[in-house]
């Protein structure tokens, strides 16, 4: 995946890719007018489209919301042994990871979180090539600049506020790599390394978890985004589908200049597709970090690895 492609699908804000998705669609209808493909006249079909059909969308968009609420608060809501399962779990995990980094306690902020695991995995990589001073081979050499090289990537997300930021930094096989090379090590260089090792290896493994909460937590807040939005579009996006049919009158001939209506009509058209649009920026995201973030474990299926 290219930068640009990353950057449509997932890191991109979803306000301003969906912006530009609406800016296409008035492009290419203006174009469409101006190549007399379609046309804006006054005996054109423009009033009855958005008079029916585009209300009719508007509508379906909103029902559309009412699912996207209910998805969400889905996975809010649970009994009292639910939640504490949950809870219990979590601390448990948290936990496991700040005895791993040798801290009292690990970050609340899951890019402190990430980075620390980052830190410490710099760390125990050093120690384990330490063991070997004097001796160290190409094999070593390349597993620890690889562990390093990812231990920055981990490093690099601190201070990131936006949890799918920190998600998309975590998106590809490399961690399931990183766990495949670490086992391949063990066997050929286990004898003294038992303890850095084994710590790499279960630090690899809470990479693996994280991703996959971080990663529900950031879907959950993109589908409530989502839902806000569409939601307070809805009746704007109403209103201009409404005014665009009071440019034409009962007779053949509207209150808009006849050299403008491609421009006007064609704006309109484009902020209608607004809400549709933002859904489309949020779908696309949400396919794209489920398609990318699917495995947890070592088995990495080929399309997660483009």
């Amino acid at each position: 995946m290219n930068k640009l492609s990353k950057w449509i699908l997932i890191d991109g804000n979803r306000l301003l890719v969906s912006v530009l998705l609406a800016a296409m669609a008035f492009l290419i209808t203006f174009g469409a007018t101006q190549l007399g493909l379609i046309t804006f006249q006054p005996a054109s079909a423009v009033s009855s489209m958005f008079s029916s059909g585009v209300v009719s969308g508007l509508f379906s968009v909103i029902t559309i919301t009412l699912t996207v609420n209910q998805l969400v608060l889905s996975r809010v809501f649970g009994t009292v042994e639910d939640l504490t399962d949950r809870l219990d779990g979590t601390r448990e995990f948290r936990r496991s990871v700040a005895e791993l980094t040798g801290r009292a306690t690990s970050p609340n902020d899951p890019a402190a979180f990430l980075a620390l695991i980052g830190e410490t995995l710099g760390e125990r990589v050093e120690a384990f090539a330490a063991n070997y001073d004097g001796e160290t081979t190409d094999e070593i050499e390349e597993y620890r600049s690889a562990i390093d090289s990812y231990a920055e990537r981990l490093e690099g997300v601190a201070g990131t506020e936006d949890t799918m930021a920190i998600v998309s930094t975590l998106v590809g096989p490399a961690y399931a790599q990183r766990l495949t090379e670490t086992e391949a090590i063990r066997r050929t260089h286990d004898d003294r390394s038992t303890e850095e090792l084994d710590a790499v290896t279960e630090l690899l493994e809470a990479v693996a978890v994280a991703r996959q909460f971080f990663k529900t937590i950031a879907i959950q807040q993109d589908l409530a985004g989502l839902s806000r939005r569409l939601a307070t579009l809805g009746i704007p996006i109403l209103l201009v589908a409404f005014y665009a049919t009071t440019i034409y009158t009962t007779v053949p001939s509207a209150t808009v200049a006849q050299p403008l209506l491609p421009v006007v009509v064609s704006a309109a058209i484009a902020i209608v597709l607004l809400p549709l649009a933002i859904l489309l920026s949020y779908m696309l995201r949400l396919a794209t970090i489920a398609r990318y973030t699917v495995s947890v474990g070592p088995f990495v299926p080929p399309e997660e690895q483009t």
